[in-house]
């Protein structure tokens, strides 16, 4: 079936439209030919030439029309999947796949453009603790009631992830790096406000936040993503329900910026 994907990717990007007007010229072509190929050989008039090229048009119109058919049914099957695999399917976020490759453009940008930029890390607290003692669904109800008080108190323009496990990844752009320890905060606040309902229980759940912004010295997203790792590494270390960051450094190259304090 790699003929059948190879066309499906070629349908895509010509359009079904323009596929379609695509087989009619081949198919028109094809009784061309068999017309021409037995008004040679046979020397048979016009109107024999015509019906041989008309019988021949219709099978070709028919292969190429199943075949245009199986690739646009290909290539909207290989949409879908694409879209279903964009999101988590339990927060319903995006999954660590799109975010990278959000935050990898998002970085770019910044770099290019000399723009703030900031990346957040967000660990949910003894989520393996609260899974054995009350049970993989509520460590699930919990890690999805994070990520929506997370999401609430973000921007439109933030780009929000489950990264993995019990841990969210927020990219803020446009976002110096005072910004982002203030929206880690409201985080942390947001989420240890309020203790989780389970069943009859609360549940008191909390965040540690890693917190992360793009300057000079990062070559590639995998230098804001360590980063932040090590930053949120640092805010357990300190008995977690807190946030840290990594050390403030020049977004640009250039030595005459100031450094601000870290």
């Amino acid at each position: 079936m790699d003929w059948a994907h190879r066309l499906s990717r070629a349908v895509t990007r010509m359009g079904l439209r323009s596929a379609w007007l695509f087989q009619l010229g081949v198919a028109l072509c094809v009784g061309a030919f068999v017309a021409a190929v037995l008004m040679w050989m046979d020397h048979a008039s016009w109107p024999a030439a015509l019906a041989g090229a008309a019988i021949a048009l219709v099978p070709a119109l028919l292969t190429g029309g199943v075949a245009l058919n199986l690739a646009s049914a290909l290539a909207q099957s290989t949409q879908q999947r694409q879209m279903l695999c964009v999101d988590d399917e339990l927060t319903g976020v995006s999954n660590r796949r799109q975010f990278l490759r959000l935050a990898d453009r998002e970085w770019a940008r910044c770099r290019r453009y000399g723009d703030d930029g900031a990346l957040l890390l967000i660990d949910t607290d003894h989520l393996r603790r609260i899974n054995d003692n009350l049970g993989q669904r509520c460590g699930d109800a919990i890690l999805l009631e994070v990520t929506r008080r997370v999401s609430a108190t973000l921007r439109q323009s933030d780009v929000l992830a489950r990264f993995g496990g019990a841990e969210l990844a927020v990219f803020l752009p446009h976002t110096d790096p005072l910004g982002a320890l203030d929206a880690a905060e409201r985080i942390r606040q947001q989420v240890a406000a309020t203790p989780f309902r389970w069943d009859k229980a609360h549940v008191v759940a909390t965040v540690s936040v890693g917190v992360a912004h793009v300057h000079a010295g990062q070559l590639a997203l995998d230098g804001l993503i360590q980063e932040a790792e090590a930053a949120l590494r640092t805010a357990k270390d300190a008995g977690r329900n807190c946030v840290r960051a990594a050390p403030i450094l020049p977004r640009q190259s250039d030595p005459s910026r100031s450094v601000a304090p870290s």
